[in-house]
């Protein structure tokens, strides 16, 4: 079952991996060993406080441990263009980076977005009450009223008028946005950590389609 979201003018995809139990229960004794146990290859972030542990690997999607849980991500995301009516017949599509976050009890990640993608996704390996994901709008005030987003002006909060979005964070979920959206994590409260695993998309046209206004193929590049 998957759905998509149209916040703020941003289409939200949000879909449930096939078979996430089974990926998990391969993924998990992985990830949590590597944070717990090897900071070799972890760090903590820079720009949060309290500071989630993030991978130093942001390879991931190469990594042979994870090959089922990216081939369920990679289908997510072609479904999530098809729904967007893409021809995909005319591009080629690159995870350029992916990473793990390990966000323990009061933890949370600060707003930002991706500006060297398209698309980006977060996948929850464990995720139940642990801190929620937010999309805010970055356009402010959209109803053309010269008023602030805030109590008394409006009599309830909806997609309408929303200034920032939640959504639920769910074990098993992925969920795939313009990367461009700002994007933030709630605080986890809880005494459990929550740990996802995020990435970053990146579309080019295909080798010989030629578009003035869209990323050619890399196989037309030349590094300098």
């Amino acid at each position: 079952m998957s759905s998509v979201l149209k916040w703020f003018g941003s289409p939200i995809y949000i879909s449930q991996i096939k078979n996430y139990e089974i990926i998990n229960k391969k993924i998990l004794p992985i990830l949590e060993k590597d944070i717990v146990a090897t900071n070799s290859q972890y760090a903590q972030t820079t720009d949060v406080k309290p500071k989630p542990l993030q991978s130093i690997d942001d390879n991931l999607h190469l990594n042979k441990n994870f090959t089922d849980l990216y081939a369920e991500i990679e289908k997510a995301i072609i479904a999530f263009l098809n729904i967007q009516h893409y021809d995909l017949s005319m591009f080629q599509l690159f995870i350029t980076k992916s990473w793990a976050t390990y966000s323990t009890k009061e933890q949370y990640i600060h707003y930002h977005r991706h500006m060297s993608s398209h698309f980006s996704f977060v996948y929850y390996v464990k995720a139940k009450n642990q801190g929620n994901l937010f999309f805010i709008d970055d356009e402010g005030m959209r109803s053309g009223l010269n008023v602030p987003r805030r109590d008394p002006y409006f009599t309830k909060w909806d997609e309408q008028n929303f200034a920032k979005a939640e959504y639920p964070a769910e074990t098993g979920n992925i969920v795939i946005f313009p990367s461009s959206t700002w994007h933030e994590t709630g605080f986890n409260k809880t005494n459990e950590p929550r740990i996802s695993i995020s990435g970053d998309v990146l579309i080019t046209m295909k080798e010989g389609v030629v578009s003035e206004h869209n990323m050619p193929s890399p196989t037309t590049w030349k590094l300098i």
